[in-house]
């Protein structure tokens, strides 16, 4: 395939995935720009040999109604996370059947605690969607701010997207906040040295010179309802030593979500946002009637 043949191959499949897949926005990175941050087993061609192209797509995930609620607890399943794997399960399909070229979605959920086979936020960032931000390292699209992302491994060589020259976040308002109280809004609404997930500096430009996360806090916070939340009910029930207060604690009602969230698992099931609430980029996406 010739240069003119992937450019116009290129905008096929980026088009299926915004029309058919309805995908926000949809972004390209090589296989070898992997290879530089992710160690052997880990990078797409490890996953699919002979791969040459990644694909991402980017799509919201809470909708503007469910950033107005003022219930956090409601956040994320009111929304529509995930709805960005329609548009890779449809563009591999696209690919192998107009193409003849083998194309697989990249494995994005954690096999063993928390670190899945396959970053996404990297993909976003290779592909030209976003850069990390001081907020949990969450990748920020300069339109969108906030995105979930999903991707396609293919062997399939297209032409690739170059990734942002400028980092999205700080954005200038978040800078002159920080010069005037010490902490951009995201930090100051969970800040570490108040026991919260956040903190960072800003260097002498306005750009991100340190961040901290703290991760297991933030998901023993967030996350109040999935697979990890019901396995710390589950200890926490199996050793108290009071009947009565046992089976308190089973029939209570934190316990119940924590079970019927299991029947519709999602593995992202995050009611804290905070960070994300307060933060300005992608805000007049959020702004509707």
């Amino acid at each position: 395939m010739n240069e003119t043949e992937r450019l116009a191959a290129t905008r096929r499949v980026k088009q299926v995935g915004l029309t058919e897949g309805g995908a926000l926005v949809v972004g390209c990175a090589p296989v070898d720009a992997f290879n530089e941050f992710v160690p052997e087993g880990h990078r797409p061609q490890d996953i699919l040999p002979g791969a040459k192209t990644v694909i991402v797509a980017g799509n919201k995930g809470p909708t503007a109604g469910a950033w107005r609620s003022p219930d956090h607890r409601v956040m994320e399943i009111t929304g529509y996370d995930f709805r960005e794997n329609v548009a890779v399960h449809i563009m591999a399909d696209f690919i192998e059947r107009e193409f003849g070229h083998q194309a697989i979605q990249a494995p994005s959920l954690p096999t063993a605690g928390h670190h899945p086979p396959m970053s996404m936020m990297l993909s976003a960032v290779l592909a030209g969607l976003g850069t990390r931000s001081l907020a949990a390292n969450i990748i920020l699209h300069p339109q969108y701010g906030l995105l979930y992302y999903a991707s396609v491994i293919t062997t399939l060589e297209l032409v690739p997207d170059q990734r942002l020259e400028k980092n999205v976040c700080p954005a200038p308002m978040c800078v002159k906040v920080y010069e005037a109280s010490g902490k951009t809004p995201c930090i100051a609404s969970c800040p570490a040295d108040e026991g919260g997930c956040l903190d960072g500096k800003l260097d002498r430009e306005g750009n991100i010179s340190e961040s901290y996360y703290n991760r297991e806090r933030c998901h023993s916070r967030a996350m109040n309802f999935g697979v990890g939340s019901f396995q710390k009910s589950l200890a926490e029930i199996v050793s108290e030593p009071d009947g009565q207060a046992r089976k308190t604690m089973i029939y209570s009602d934190f316990f119940f979500n924590n079970v019927s969230a299991l029947s519709f698992y999602k593995e992202s099931v995050a009611q804290c946002f905070e960070c994300m609430r307060v933060c300005p980029i992608g805000r007049k996406e959020k702004i509707l009637k």
